[in-house]
């Protein structure tokens, strides 16, 4: 609001300035006071200067909307999964080392089918939280998949990327707001990682990172497992 106060302010007075050079032009000065072209301004095309400001603050309000929901996911507000891989491949490819992490939701089928799609969605927001409290601000995160994450920690060795990762295998805690559910649930993190290779594409890597979390998932969960050439073998 203050910035649409200021515009009007600046505009009403160009309006001011142009009817009082139009009245000399034309020699008709003499008939009005000098307040006359201010009141003018502001009650004859205040209305339309008003409305045009408000019309392109909508439309400047929109647009960045649009530019966020396409970037974005909905629900938590990470990166989406197209835009993840942007950033995170021109990320990797300038930092000097870092590790790819995918992450996702034990079991979280279950708790869609037995407390409802609102509890889900509630648990995907802590999970977001979650995960966005345990990395650093330049750290990249996206939502890839209905409950899938993917983390690209940047500068890292693969002992720090392990220690995150051990973290995010804790249950973490959430409570619906229904009134058919009145404790907490909770919800575990499996967790597949990856060393940055700049010498292969960031699909390779995701594929890696999927092999280890399937081992995880294979091994009983809630834990963290690192590609290795081994599972290039499966």
């Amino acid at each position: 609001m203050p910035a649409i106060v200021g515009r009007f302010a600046v505009v009403v007075s160009l309006v001011t300035i142009v009817n009082f050079i139009f009245m000399r032009i034309y020699g008709l000065s003499h008939l009005v006071t000098p307040v006359y072209y201010f009141l003018h301004a502001i009650f004859v095309g205040g209305p339309f200067v008003l409305f045009g400001l408000l019309v392109i603050v909508f439309q400047i309000r929109l647009q960045r909307r649009l530019s966020f929901l396409s970037r974005k996911d909905g629900l938590t507000g990470l990166d989406n999964r197209r835009t993840f891989f942007e950033h995170a491949d021109i990320r990797r490819k300038k930092c000097k080392g870092g590790v790819l992490l995918l992450v996702d939701a034990d079991y979280f089928k279950r708790i869609n089918d037995t407390y409802g799609h609102q509890a889900g969605d509630i648990c995907l927001k802590r999970i977001a939280k979650t995960l966005k409290h345990n990395v650093r601000h330049d750290d990249i995160i996206g939502r890839v998949g209905g409950e899938e994450f993917a983390i690209f920690l940047q500068n890292v060795s693969l002992e720090q990327a392990c220690m995150v990762g051990e973290r995010l295998t804790k249950p973490i805690t959430f409570r619906p707001s229904t009134t058919s559910v009145s404790r907490d649930l909770r919800v575990t993190l499996s967790v597949g990682a990856t060393v940055n290779d700049v010498n292969q594409p960031l699909d390779t890597l995701f594929a890696r990172a999927d092999q280890a979390l399937y081992k995880a998932k294979e091994g009983g969960r809630a834990q963290l497992v690192v590609w290795n050439e081994q599972m290039r073998m499966h």
